[in-house]
């Protein structure tokens, strides 16, 4: 896909010196974060039509409703950064496990029936806390890695990890001295 942080680009140019083997074990994850964020968007729709108006909570549907929306967007965003290949996919991981594990611990706690929470049980166990786990295990590798370059790219130089100089910062900036002379001729 063409164009500025489409899904065939990088997010910097780090990212398409990375080997082969780990740019198509990240394109795996972001498929599958996409592909759970597209079903999520599905049984969002679901529980909008389905559920009662009204419980316990006067907003009972939207409450859950948008709360599966703040959890379609994380893994929508795992799924584009991790397409990028952006170390800061770490972020939007940790925050959709997070929000699978509440979702499942509200699932649990909320239901109105024996029936409900043995369902909600069965749901947390086999699909919710996994996925929760396989998402913390993404973020936790993805960071051994930033680590493990960080260390490498700054191997021998006197600059602590994860310090940049000036033009790393901004490639667009001059390199060498600065220019004194032009700045004692403003004054």
């Amino acid at each position: 896909m063409a164009g500025k942080g489409g899904i065939g680009q990088t997010a910097s140019p780090e990212g398409r010196e990375l080997p082969p083997e780990v740019r198509r074990r990240a394109r795996r994850l972001a498929w599958i974060y996409l592909i759970a964020a597209a079903w999520l968007i599905l049984w969002t729709i679901y529980l909008a039509l389905s559920l009662p108006r009204e419980n316990l909570e006067h907003h009972y549907r939207l409450t859950w409703v948008g709360f599966d929306v703040i959890l379609v967007l994380a893994l929508y965003l795992t799924a584009h950064m991790a397409f990028r290949l952006d170390a800061r996919v770490q972020a939007p991981a940790t925050v959709a496990a997070t929000l699978l594990v509440v979702d499942a611990w509200f699932d649990i706690t909320t239901s109105t029936s024996v029936e409900a929470a043995t369902e909600a049980l069965i749901l947390a166990l086999a699909v919710e806390l996994p996925a929760a786990a396989f998402t913390l295990y993404v973020a936790h590798k993805v960071g051994q890695r930033v680590r493990k370059l960080a260390h490498i790219e700054h191997a021998g130089t006197r600059q602590p990890v994860g310090a940049v100089s000036r033009q790393q910062a901004d490639p667009a900036l001059p390199t060498g001295p600065p220019a004194t002379a032009e700045l004692d001729r403003e004054q």
